[in-house]
């Protein structure tokens, strides 16, 4: 018998394997291509059914480059040609399927995107199947790209023992060894063990192999100590034995679920019980996974590999979440800046604010005297730092005096006395911050000269916007209040005659006559000196 020829059952050899693992790796090209193409023409075909006229030809073009796309992908991809080679070439297949197949793809990507931006006659449903459409054709072509890169980088002799390690880890060892050498390949990210095990040896030959693999490892030999040790620092995964003295794993595992601010952490139960009650009861209580004593290494990498990953998608998404609500504060608490209170409230709960009418309301205007020919010689910096100390200045007054600022308009200020807020009388509020703001803008550093007109009425409140909201006045007591103060007196603070009564007992006053106003007619307009002086 001649021994010249290979021994039955001998290894092939690692060129034998490398050719091999390259031949799955093209048959799991095949399979991920074929994906999203089926997806592509599956989804088209619906739509076609169901179509209106105008968009029929655009799915007709869709559906025919998906069948192209599907009939080039199985002509490239052929098995039969794969099983003619000797040595499989990577980098032909890659040129090949890049040549070929980006020029339907783009027309499936490009005719869907036409679509979708005029879905005019188009469904919900039938949108959400062009997205899928063209999510498919985005999916297709990163895979294109994907497997060009695989097909231009240097190959070299696979070490991969494809009898035992199944199609999937095939596939993954051979992009594996494609990308980078040993020494280049990324490591698995550690993380922040502990390990709680009664057993001194378990602890010492876990927590040694652990570490090995780059993990932060702490130990406990039993449940007390191990909830101490989650209490005062931070973990991301706990591996707990079940069989302990005084307090068993299961508890363990209990007390930290019911914790509110423990029960995110991922706990891997690893025990020599192996029955099935024990691994139901423990997902049931609420770990993430169960290993049995004693446990293969590479099982056990994966199984915390998996767990951390979830904790760190979970923890990802906990801080999305924080910014969400952190945002969606900010977003309230401008919103009360903008808008009364009682109005947020309103606006959040029915998305809109009726209309109301509110009787004896005092209106205040409030305009700097010569702010035009003011600006001409000043430098916006210096304009808007005026203003602001200004403004900022007027809103505290408001807020003392138990008034709400409606809005600034340009050089003018406009507030209220008796709209949000109930005051006994709203119209001596609105000349008592009238009087101050007009001692305050000739004492700030740009030392202006004020107007202040008030009058007292109905108004009508609401808010007008959607995406810019304001709140606003509108009537005959607001057009009123502006035109006593357009024709009001520099520095002072003037108030309608009909407005005047309602604070005569406790404020000097000087009537300036009748003053034609536009729109009103004549109209009496009185200066506030100050307030009476009350006898001692």
């Amino acid at each position: 018998m001649s021994q010249d020829g290979p021994q039955a059952g001998a290894r092939p050899s690692p060129e034998a394997d490398s050719d091999r693992a390259r031949r799955a790796l093209l048959a799991h090209m095949r399979h991920d291509l074929r994906t999203p193409v089926n997806a592509i023409i599956g989804y088209s075909e619906m739509l076609l059914e169901d179509a209106p006229s105008p968009a029929a030809a655009d799915l007709e073009k869709i559906l025919a480059s998906g069948r192209s796309l599907l009939g080039l992908i199985n002509q490239i991809l052929d098995p039969a040609r794969i099983e003619g080679k000797e040595q499989v070439d990577l980098e032909a297949f890659g040129a090949e399927m890049r040549h070929h197949l980006r020029t339907p793809v783009n027309a499936v990507i490009g005719y869907s995107e036409m679509l979708l931006e005029e879905p005019e006659g188009l469904g919900a449903e039938a949108q959400a199947d062009l997205g899928r459409i063209h999510a498919a054709g985005n999916r297709l072509l990163s895979l294109i790209d994907d497997i060009l890169k695989l097909s231009q980088m240097e190959s070299g002799t696979l070490e991969l023992d494809v009898e035992a390690s199944g199609f999937s880890t095939v596939i993954k060892d051979v992009v594996s060894s494609i990308e980078a050498p040993d020494s280049a390949r990324p490591q698995a990210e550690g993380g922040r063990i502990l390990i709680v095990d009664d057993n001194e040896m378990n602890r010492d030959m876990l927590s040694r192999r652990l570490e090995r693999q780059g993990f932060s490892v702490s130990a406990a030999p039993d449940g007390r100590e191990a909830l101490r040790l989650v209490r005062e620092r931070e973990f991301d995964l706990v591996l707990l034995d079940i069989m302990m003295p005084e307090m068993n794993g299961f508890q363990v595992l209990a007390n930290l679920k019911s914790d509110e601010g423990l029960r995110h952490i991922p706990v891997i139960m690893i025990s020599a019980l192996d029955e099935m009650r024990s691994v139901v009861r423990c997902i049931e209580i609420g770990a993430e996974d169960y290993l049995a004593k004693p446990f293969d290494p590479v099982l056990l990498k994966a199984r915390i590999g998996a767990c951390l990953e979830k904790k760190r998608l979970r923890d990802r998404e906990v801080s999305y979440l924080q910014q969400i609500e952190a945002e969606k504060a900010r977003a309230d608490a401008l919103l009360h800046v903008i808008l009364p209170d009682e109005i947020v409230e309103e606006l959040k709960a029915t998305n809109q604010v009726k209309p109301r009418r509110h009787e004896g309301v005092a209106v205040l205007f409030c305009d700097i005297v010569g702010f035009t020919p003011y600006c001409a010689s000043r430098t916006p910096e210096e304009i808007l730092r005026h203003l602001q100390e200004l403004f900022e200045a007027y809103e505290e007054l408001s807020a003392t005096w138990r008034m709400y600022k409606i809005k600034t308009i340009g050089d003018s200020f406009m507030s209220t006395a008796g709209l949000i807020e109930a005051v006994e009388n709203p119209t001596a509020n609105a000349v008592s911050c009238g009087l101050e703001m007009v001692e305050t803008a000739h004492n700030l550093s740009a030392h202006w000269d004020v107007r202040v007109g008030i009058h007292c009425g109905p108004v009508m409140a609401g808010v007008v916007g959607r995406r810019q909201y304001l709140y606003d006045l509108w009537g005959d007591t607001v057009n009123t209040a502006a035109r006593v103060e357009s024709h009001g007196v520099k520095g002072a603070v003037c108030i309608s005659g009909d407005a005047w009564p309602r604070v005569a007992e406790g404020f000097r006053g000087q009537s300036l006559g009748m003053v034609p106003v536009k729109g009103k007619g004549e109209m009496e307009i009185v200066r506030v000196l100050g307030p009476r002086r009350t006898p001692s």
